[in-house]
Formats: C-alpha cells, structure tokens, sequence
C-alpha cells in the first residue's frame, strides 16, 4: 500500500476528510447530516454502508453494515467481505469514544472509536443533551477507496426525547431519595426500598419509564421480570460508567435476578453488580422461545458474580453486552446467546423476527468453577448468529471438554441434523484474547457435532491472541469449518505438554455433514510452540480427526516458530488450494520483541529477523493498524 493511500485511511479514522484513491467518480467522502444509509463508488469499489438504527436514547447502541457492498475486480472463491478492508470513525469525542478497550489482545492500546470490517457496533453514551455524531466508513481493495458519512442522533436519557420528570424512579435502600440532589434526576420520582423486584414492578418500570438504583446500596429480590418497550434500568450517584461501588442486586433465593420478558424491546441495563452468592441460575435472561424475539437490548457496565450462568438470551434481535464482566460459571454454560437457535418458520409477533446484529464488545468472561460432568461447557457459546460483531473481549477457562468460544448454527430449538436453510454468517471477531483451560479446541466456528448440518459462512476473523494448550492431546486453538472465512494478523501461542498441547494453531477441515470448507484466506498469522512438542504446526489444511480437508483455499505468509527442526507451518492435505510464501525453517528464531515479557499482548510477536519473502494479499495493514508498504512480511506484526 503506498503512503498516500496509508494518509488518506489514517485521515478517514482520525474523522478528517479526504479525496478517495485511483480514480474516483463521486468525489470526497459523501456528507449528509440526515442520512442513515449511504452510497458511494471509487472505480470498481462501491461501498454500501447504513446505520441500522440511527436515533435513539443513551445509552445507544448502533450497529453498522457494509455487507452490501460491491467490489467487481473480484474473481474466484472469495467475497467482498473478505477481501475489501473497511473502517469506522464512530465520531465519538465523549467518554464512550475516547477511551481505550480494557481487554482483548490489544487492550489498552484499541480506541472505542474505530472498528473494522464489514459489519460494525458502536455503543453511544451522552448526558446532558441531544447529539448529533458524524460516522465515517472507508472500503479499500487495494487500489480504489470509497467512503462516505451517516448520521446518529442520540438522546439525552434525562431530556425531552428520554425519560424526563416522572418517568424516572430513584430507588435506595438506605433512605428515601431527594429528586435534584446527588445525582437523582430532577422531577423524578423516589423509591426507599430494599426490594428489587419492588422497584421493577409497574408503574416504576414499565414501557418509556426509566428506574435508577442509588450507587453504593445493596438491593434484594429474585427473578424480577423487565417487559415494556422503551425502558432503562441503571445507577445514580456517581458511579456510572465506572466500576466502583455499583448499586447491588443481590439473589435472595436460587432462580437468578433479572428475566427480560419475550415482548420486551428498546431495553438499557447499565452500571449494575448482580451478586449470584453461589445459588442464583442467571444474572440476567429470557424465557426459552420459538417464536417472540426481543429486540433492542443493551447490556452496559454490568458485573456478574456467583450465578451459573450471567448473560442469556433463547432469541434476540439487536442485542449487545458491553464492557461487563462474567467471574465463573458453575454447571451452565457462561454466557449463552441465541441458545433456541434458528426458528425461521415460527418467528413472529414481536418488531424484529430475525436474530439478526448481536454485539460482544469489550467484556471479560471467565468461566472458572466450570463443572467436568462429561459434557461441554462453554464460557461463551453463540448458537446462531447473523451480522455480529465480538470484539475486545477476553475469554476463557471453559470445562475440561467445551471452548472458551464456542460458534455455530443451530438448526432449530431442537438441533435438528436436516440445515434449517438459515446460515451463520457476516461475522467480525477481532482483537479477543482466547485462552485458559478448555477441551481440545479453545475456539470453535463450525457445527456443534459431526451429525448436524449447520453452515456458517462470510465470517473475518482477525488480530486475535490464542494463548493456550488445549485440553486434549492433539488439539487445536482454532477450528474452522466454514466457507469464505478469512483468518489473518491473529497470533497463536501453543505451549504445551505430551499429553496437553495444541497439534495445530488453526485447523480448517469439514466437521461432519456440512459442506466441505472453502474459500478460506489464512495470511499474516503468527504462529509460536516455545516447548516443541510432537507434530505441530502453524495451520492445516487437513481432516485429521475430522471429515475432510478444505478444497480451494488459501494460505500465504505465516510465519511459524518451534525450536526444533522437522515440523512444517502448513500441512496441505486439501485439492486447489494455493499454500504459498510461508516460514520454510520454522526452526529459525524471528527474535520476538516480547515486550511484556510473557507473550500476554500482539505487540510481544514483533519479529526482529528471519520475516522476509511475504507476498502480496488482500491485507492493508498489520494486526497493530501498520500498512504495508510495497512488501509483506510473514506473520501478525510488522516488523
């Protein structure tokens, strides 16, 4: 990429504006202070983008999509969302955009106001007044680049278009609130209680009422049921947005805290500590369901500890968990999303009948205190999934047999083997750090089994940290059995030991009844097995302990590193695909720079030597944002 396109994509992030390269036929970035879908053309680039909702009450949460756009140069196997590189400046100056992601494999150092890939979230936080963000969206296929700007509108919770005067509740448990003082709303209502399950009953909380719990009090209840549309729950007094003395929801029995109704929709939890003490089901949840989906639910600031299980949800619709925290799981699967799967023939009822736009963002799950009663258990499991992003999060410690993460496509309520003709697709998962214990896969994006037929397609995952042996002899930190996956500028740390150790950092092959994978893109990862234990190897192409190898898929400048010599960085056992300009020696040292001193963020795998004769691939820049200039290294980091 030559410096003049790397000034014109920094322009665009930092939120300047800048002419399109190549030869445009619209001009600079296309500006409209209303619109909430766009389109714009750079030579064969045409860039498609929208905010799927463009106005609403803060906290908001936005997602974005530029799946639709078109890119004629391309030719073969692979797809526009693989291959065109595209960027988001949310135009986010407030707290919500300024910060830096908390975890993930570059924590402290991502900003919250940019993401990439086709498919984008953004959470909004303002107080104060009404505001009006300006986003800006660039697509590059390596010589064109088209972009254009959308509008977001978000409201002032305590202003005019929010929850004004009596349609917010101040609730303590240590006295009865004073409406205008520390932080209780003015013209709001007030609540002593020490019940939770009172504060959230009608009329305090209901559709367009907002309840606001005093920070720094302990509440008491079980299973209070959230319904309405258009509502809030979340803290006053100081705390919010912080993680300092959050006002307590505290289990008083063993059913869980908080049940979100199936009708429910336009829902915000924020700025709450849901204490489990050990007995509780869940933190927060819905009823099981085939039919009603609730939609528009955003789950901000929350700790989760002592519950079995802390977020889930049977369907949803526009759903998000940001910056929250899960500390262990006992004998429940951690945080479940969409865990009835797909049921296209039975939706109905609600706004949104699909299960479509879910954001992870910016969380912590750790699933320790996991159970090992001969089944898999996950710390994060996503049963389907359409146009989702999961990105800066951290999560590990699953059960001695289930993954940290854990992706598929249920074929409806009851994992049917015949595919529901509904896909998992159009997925970002980028800059999670995956690891702790597991069974033999740390991440899995393929069907749940060898038996049913579930097909997940078009998913980028990129600038990830693995970081763990498996739990099995012969494992695989990733295992993908998917078409159109592309799986680039991760890093995979494989230690390991003869009877616990990763075979394979990533591994492509079919599963069982699905389709055999193809179009899979593996470039720029980096590879490292500091104890060099038998077999291992960067990527394989391979069915070993599987159905079959991938057909028609790519593999190009990884770059691998065991101290031993005999091992391979691709193993190839698959028909048409192109294994090219990959580490030859994987015995050779590259000298990383190990920063931290314990291989823990991406920036620890910089390569000092031994990273030359990468080659030209669909890929702008390295997993810490540096472009390529007029050559590619091997790996994740450029050095």
């Amino acid at each position: 990429m030559s410096l003049a396109l790397a000034y014109v994509l920094l322009g665009l992030l930092s939120g300047g504006s800048a002419m399109a390269s190549g030869t445009p036929t619209s001009a600079a970035p296309k500006t409209a202070a209303s619109q909430s879908s766009a389109t714009c053309t750079d030579g064969t680039l045409t860039l498609k983008a929208a905010a799927v909702r463009s106005s609403g009450i803060s906290p908001l949460m936005v997602f974005f999509d530029a799946t639709g756009t078109i890119d004629t140069s391309l030719s073969g196997s692979t797809a526009a969302f693989q291959d065109v590189y595209y960027t988001w400046n949310f135009g986010d100056s407030g707290a919500s955009g300024t910060r830096s992601w908390t975890y993930g494999s570059n924590r402290g150092r991502n900003s919250r106001n940019n993401a990439t890939g086709a498919v984008a979230a953004h959470l909004y936080v303002t107080s104060g007044s009404d505001t009006v963000y300006t986003v800006t969206v660039a697509a590059h296929n390596g010589i064109n680049t088209a972009s254009c700007r959308l509008a977001v509108s978000v409201q002032d919770p305590s202003g005019a278009k929010g929850f004004a005067g009596t349609k917010t509740t101040c609730v303590s448990s240590s006295g009865k609130p004073a409406p205008g003082v520390a932080g209780c709303p003015i013209g709001a209502r007030a609540l002593n209680t020490s019940s939770f399950n009172t504060a959230l009953d009608p009329p305090y909380l209901t559709s367009d009422r907002r309840v606001l719990f005093r920070c720094g009090d302990t509440f008491t209840g079980d299973s209070a049921t959230l319904s309405g549309t258009k509502w809030s729950v979340g803290a006053y007094g100081g705390c919010e947005g912080t993680q300092t003395n959050r006002p307590i929801l505290k289990d008083s029995s063993t059913t869980g805290q908080l049940m979100i109704a199936l009708t429910a929709g336009d829902g915000r939890i924020a700025d709450l500590d849901f204490e489990g003490n050990g007995t509780a089901m869940y933190a927060i949840t819905t009823p099981g369901s085939i039919t009603r989906i609730p939609y528009q639910i955003t789950l901000y600031n929350l700790y989760s500890n002592g519950n079995d299980s802390s977020y889930s949800w049977s369907q949803g619709s526009q759903w998000a968990i940001v910056d929250s925290v899960m500390t262990g799981m006992r004998t429940s699967i951690g945080t479940f999303i969409n865990f009835n799967e797909n049921n296209p023939t039975t939706w109905g009822g609600n706004a949104y009948n699909n299960l479509d736009y879910q954001a992870v963002l910016g969380s912590s799950f750790n699933g320790a205190g996991g159970t090992n009663n001969g089944t898999g258990q996950e710390t994060v499991r996503i049963s389907a999934c359409r146009l989702c992003v999961i990105e800066n999060n951290t999560i590990a410690n699953a059960n001695h047999i289930g993954a940290p993460l854990k992706l598929h496509n249920g074929n409806t309520n009851n994992s049917l083997v015949a595919w529901s003709g509904v896909y998992t697709e159009f997925l970002e998962i980028s800059d999670n750090w995956f690891g702790g214990t597991s069974g033999a896969q740390i991440v899995e994006n393929a069907p749940q089994n060898a038996g049913d037929d579930e097909r997940l397609r078009n998913i980028v995952l990129e600038r990830n940290l693995f970081s763990a042996s498996t739990g099995a002899e012969g494992g695989r930190q990733l295992l993908v059995s998917a078409v159109n996956e592309t799986i680039r500028n991760n890093v995979f740390y494989m230690p390991g030991t003869a009877k616990r150790y990763a075979f394979y950092g990533v591994q492509v092959a079919q599963r069982g009844v699905e389709p055999a994978p193809s179009g899979i893109e593996v470039y720029n990862n980096t590879c490292y097995a500091p104890d060099a234990v038998v077999n291992q190897a960067c990527v394989g192409f391979d069915g070993l302990g599987m159905q079959a190898p991938p057909t028609n898929s790519f593999a190009r400048n990884n770059l691998f590193y065991i101290p031993v010599n005999g091992h391979s960085t691709v193993v190839n056992k698959g028909t048409g695909n192109i294994v090219t300009n990959n580490t030859t020696e994987p015995h050779s040292n590259p000298g990383f720079t190990n920063g931290s001193g314990n291989f823990s963020v991406i920036s620890d795998f910089k390569p000092t030597t031994n990273y030359s004769r990468g080659a030209s691939v669909p890929l702008w820049t390295d997993a810490l944002g540096v472009p390529w200039s007029s050559s590619w290294d091997l790996g994740a980091v450029r050095h």
